[in-house]
């Protein structure tokens, strides 16, 4: 009986000694990073219609797909003006990554589409955050951090709601280790394993909270996926995670919608937006 006591405690222990570890190691994985500093943009004076596009693969593959002449050509069925429609994006990327390259010009940076203040900034964001087990915490940080550049730049925001992907896909083959840590990571930041649904309800309660959701364009996954959560299989690729053509096709026409609709809000109310950021120019 004593034997069995000491061998229980002596698990616990190492346990609690390879927990602390793991949680040393991995701590600054799901750290805020620091605000980085305002850059100076300027606004252009002609009638053009300036959209651009940011995020992880999503982002990169519409670029690489050619989606940006597609989104254009929906846009221009319902604005007479001239349109520019740019997109760039990292695969693998996460919020805060995401908000680091908004102010880098080399590599994946996307500095160079905002020195000439869009109209309208779309973000592609929080798959990878979900599927690294990264915490809604850190996400929601970011995303807010990214929200806010965009608002002091007086550039309007569009949120595309992350859908169910099939992460198990690429994951099934994980070996076990690598489930395990996947696991301890979920536990460190208090989110269930590689899923999707908490990191949405998490940004729509920091939307909410931070009197953010009126300062954007809110697209929900109906408004493109008929299957609400998970995506219809025939908009997807091979791999099950990243929209085919056929994909990006209906969410552009949803996006083109959504924006259409809002310049004509915008028209009728006179909308003012609202920069949140302090360090605002």
């Amino acid at each position: 009986m004593v034997r069995k006591t000491f061998i229980i405690i002596g698990c616990l222990l190492l346990f609690c000694l390879a927990y602390g570890f793991y949680y040393v190691r991995w701590r600054d994985l799901w750290s805020i990073c620091q605000q980085e500093p305002i850059y100076k943009t300027k606004k252009c004076n002609d009638d053009t219609l300036r959209v651009v596009m940011i995020g992880d693969s999503w982002a990169s593959l519409h670029s690489e797909l050619h989606m940006d002449s597609y989104l254009c050509s929906e846009l221009g069925k319902g604005i007479s003006c001239p349109i520019m429609v740019a997109s760039k994006g990292k695969g693998g990327e996460k919020s805060r990554g995401i908000y680091r390259y908004m102010f880098q010009n080399t590599g994946c940076g996307t500095k160079t589409l905002f020195i000439v203040e869009p109209d309208y900034c779309i973000v592609l964001a929080g798959i990878n955050d979900a599927a690294a087990n990264w915490g809604t915490k850190q996400f929601c940080a970011h995303y807010k951090m990214i929200l806010n550049f965009l608002l002091s730049k007086h550039i309007r925001p569009v949120i595309i709601e992350i859908p169910d992907v099939d992460i198990w896909h690429i994951y099934g083959d994980k070996s076990w280790k690598d489930l395990m840590a996947d696991f301890v990571k979920s536990t460190m930041t208090g989110c269930r394993m590689y899923h999707f649904h908490e990191y949405r309800e998490a940004l729509k309660v920091m939307l909410f909270e931070e009197h953010l959701m009126e300062q954007v364009v809110y697209i929900p996954m109906e408004c493109w996926n008929e299957e609400r959560e998970r995506i219809n299989q025939n908009l997807l690729m091979a791999d099950r995670i990243h929209l085919n053509r056929r994909g990006y096709e209906k969410l552009d026409a949803c996006i083109a919608k959504a924006i259409i609709c809002d310049l004509q809000q915008a028209k009728d109310s006179a909308f003012v937006y609202q920069p949140m950021n302090e360090n605002a120019e």
